[in-house]
Order: C-alpha cells, then sequence, then structure tokens
C-alpha cells in the first residue's frame, strides 16, 4: 500500500486479489469505537436530570410566588424580599436547567428554597 498526497493505493495488487489486510485493519478500528448505546443513555440521563432540576424549580418559584402574595397583604418587608430571593434564584434555575447547566441550576434551587423558607418561616 502506499500513499500519494494523503491517498491510498493499492500498488503491485491484482484487481480480483482480496484485500484482507485493510478489511483486518477496518474491523478493528471499528470494534474500537464506543457503543452507541452507552452514548444514548448517557444523553436519557442527562435529559431527565434537566427535565427534574426544571421541575423543581419551577415548585420552588411556585412556593415563593405564593409567599410573596400572601406576604403583600401586610406591606411589602424584608421577609416579602427573601420570598423575591427565592424567586428570582429558582426562576433563573429553570432556565439554566432549561439550557443544561445542571450544578448551576442545583445551587440556585437550594439558594431559592432557602429564602423561600427564610421568607416563610420568620414573621
Amino acid at each position: 500500500m502506499t500513499t500519494h498526497d494523503g491517498e491510498q493505493t493499492l500498488a503491485g495488487r491484482d484487481e480480483r486479489e482480496p484485500v484482507r489486510q485493510e478489511a483486518d485493519e477496518l474491523r478493528v478500528r471499528f470494534q474500537q469505537l464506543p457503543d452507541p448505546g452507552v452514548a444514548r443513555a448517557q444523553s436519557q440521563q442527562a435529559r431527565s436530570a434537566r427535565t427534574a432540576l426544571m421541575g423543581a424549580g419551577a415548585l420552588v418559584a411556585l412556593y415563593s410566588l405564593v409567599g410573596i402574595a400572601g406576604r403583600l397583604d401586610g406591606g411589602a418587608g424584608a421577609w416579602t424580599a427573601a420570598h423575591a430571593l427565592g424567586l428570582a434564584c429558582a426562576g433563573s434555575a429553570v432556565e439554566w436547567a432549561r439550557r443544561g447547566r445542571t450544578r448551576w441550576a442545583l445551587m440556585a434551587i437550594i439558594v431559592g428554597a432557602v429564602g423561600a423558607t427564610l421568607g416563610n418561616a420568620l414573621p
């Protein structure tokens, strides 16, 4: 086998002669490729994680929104601001999860849940 300008040609070979060595090399390279089923499973797992984080962020945002609506009757105070912080963080978590930034989304959900809980726990 010789190489001319990046192309491989078979020198000194009859057209009817089988190319056994190239077939074996091709088979070995094919067997070394990653399994497409594994890639598909990883993709499905990542999609499931994004969906779960989007749902959790939406629940925390809804909880914060209900807390803000309940607090507005008595006037806007520092604890309403804590609920607003929870709403902002949870809302951004939904967007980050949608874009695939799952670590950032998880941290934003945690901060949002802390803000919502703090706004609800204290008078």
